[in-house]
């Protein structure tokens, strides 16, 4: 398929979207609200999911590839951002959604001048910040932002789910919801053998290691990858950087926001969060990944405390921080 001739080039300009790649809670919420800080030059979406699944809502997993890009979801897709680029003052997208990350040749195929942020986290750190979201109830406020979004011939779907997830941890008769974050391919199968936290980490495995591979084949014109430890460190300097090459321009109040509001107590917080047995299941999953990508395992790995601290218990909810995601 060439992908040049399915985009109709008499559209009014679509600016280059800005997609921030990562699995869920590796520092995008924080990125994003980073992005805010450039007034009138940028508008973030909230992870607007039914944005991505046009013509394939069915697709069991989060896997996506370049030829599900038909020349319908790809007219679609670049006209809904046409559309809210315009409604916004002309201000160019970004968006978040953490599915994306095993989605980035669908992403190429539909906007093969968008601009990528690759975001990586410890595996360790973000599996002990993924863990409460899968055995809490979800926010009433979220599900109906989510009804909202969801096309009505969903619904009969949707909210059968939605309620089993509130009602069921809520009355015990359930203790966690169907499914939260990447849902990579085979993972409700996995949800059957495993015990949650493995799965949780298989998450981050294919997350980071579908979104390299799929970067390696296919590198966009404009891209950079971070590493949560190293942005939070120096965040001006990664925004810095990232701002010259894409072109925008760097505003007093993000570099107010960045010399304030970022910082590095979150960065190994799994040594509170999770218990040792705990860690002993998610390091042979998550290792080699982790070698890969630079994160320093055995020594680390053994240096925390046998239980997590109260009010960190990853059963029932961890302290995270707001300036992290």
């Amino acid at each position: 398929m060439c992908i040049a001739d399915d985009i109709d080039t008499d559209m009014p300009t679509l600016k280059p979207p800005i997609i921030l790649v990562a699995n869920a809670r590796s520092g995008t919420t924080m990125t994003s609200q980073c992005f805010k800080m450039l007034d009138s030059q940028i508008k973030i979406l909230r992870e607007k999911r039914m944005i991505w699944t046009v013509g394939n809502t069915l697709h069991p997993d989060d896997r996506f590839t370049a030829d599900m890009a038909t020349k319908r979801v790809i007219k679609k897709i670049r006209q809904t951002f046409l559309d809210l680029q315009q409604e916004h003052g002309g201000r160019q997208i970004m968006e978040k959604t953490p599915s994306n990350c095993l989605r980035i040749p669908y992403i190429r195929a539909i906007f093969p001048e968008a601009i990528i942020i690759h975001m990586i986290r410890d595996g360790r750190d973000n599996i002990s910040s993924c863990l409460p979201f899968w055995t809490r109830p979800r926010k009433k406020k979220r599900i109906l932002r989510r009804l909202k979004e969801t096309p009505m011939w969903q619904w009969p779907i949707f909210i059968p789910r939605a309620v089993r997830d509130q009602i069921g941890i809520r009355m015990g008769l359930t203790k966690r919801v169907k499914s939260w974050g990447v849902i990579y391919p085979g993972m409700f199968e996995d949800l059957q053998q495993m015990d949650l936290i493995e799965v949780i980490a298989h998450q981050w495995v294919n997350a980071v290691e579908t979104a390299l591979e799929d970067l390696d084949q296919s590198r966009p014109e404009v891209f950079v990858e971070w590493r949560y430890e190293e942005l939070v460190a120096d965040p001006l300097g990664h925004f810095s950087r990232f701002l010259d090459v894409a072109g925008l321009e760097m505003t007093e109040r993000l570099a107010t926001y960045l010399r304030d509001e970022i910082h590095t107590q979150s960065s190994g917080a799994w040594k509170k969060r999770l218990t040792a047995e705990q860690v002993s299941k998610i390091l042979p999953i998550i290792t080699p990944t982790m070698r890969k990508v630079g994160y320093p395992v055995d020594a680390d790995s053994a240096d925390h405390q046998d239980e997590p601290q109260a009010g960190t218990n990853p059963e029932s909810a961890a302290a995270v921080s707001p300036a992290t995601t």
